[in-house]
C-alpha cells in the first residue's frame, strides 16, 4: 500500500473515532440515544484508489467502534457543485457528523456553515475548507517524512 493510500485509510479510522467521541450524540432533530451515530465521509470523487482507502478505513473504524453507521459518499466527478449536492442531501438526512475533503475550499463554505447551524459536527480533511469547521485535520507532511526517515534509520542500525 503506498503512503498516500495508507494515510487515507488511517485518516478514516481516526475521523470516525474522533467524531464518535465528539458530542455528536445530539443530532439536529433526534433524541434517540440508542440510535447509531450517523457519520458521513464525503470524498472528492468516488472511484479513486484514494477514496476507496478512505471508505475501507471508515468501514473498519465503524465496525470497531460499534453503534456507528458510516455513510461514504461523494460526487462522481471532482467538482464543488457535486459535493454541495451531496452535502445538502446529508444535511436533509440530519446525519450526526460530516467529514469532507473539499474540492473547492471556498465554494463549500455556505453549505458547511448551514450544516453546523443545524447541529452537525463538521471535519474538513485532506483539502481543507475555508469554513470555520468544528475541526480541521491536515497531515504534517514534513513530520511524516521525518518519522519515515527515523524508522528507516532504526532498521539500518
Amino acid at each position: 500500500m503506498n503512503p498516500r493510500t495508507l494515510r487515507a485509510a488511517a485518516f478514516a479510522v481516526f475521523a470516525c473515532g474522533f467524531l464518535a467521541a465528539c458530542d455528536a450524540s445530539k443530532p439536529a432533530a433526534s433524541a434517540d440515544q440508542d440510535a447509531p451515530l450517523r457519520i458521513a465521509i464525503v470524498a472528492k470523487q468516488l472511484g479513486s484508489g484514494y477514496s476507496d482507502a478512505i471508505r475501507k478505513g471508515g468501514e473498519q473504524a465503524s465496525a470497531e467502534l460499534g453503534k456507528v453507521q458510516m455513510i461514504f459518499t461523494g460526487p462522481s466527478t471532482p467538482t464543488a457543485e457535486g459535493q454541495i449536492e451531496v452535502l445538502n442531501t446529508l444535511i436533509a438526512q440530519q446525519v450526526n457528523a460530516i467529514a469532507v475533503a473539499a474540492n473547492d475550499p471556498d465554494a463549500l463554505v455556505p453549505t458547511l456553515k448551514r450544516a453546523m447551524q443545524r447541529g452537525i459536527k463538521v471535519i474538513s480533511f485532506d483539502s481543507i475548507a475555508s469554513a470555520p469547521c468544528n475541526t480541521q485535520l491536515n497531515f504534517d507532511f514534513a513530520g511524516y517524512k521525518t518519522q519515515q526517515a527515523n524508522a528507516v534509520m532504526k532498521l539500518i542500525n
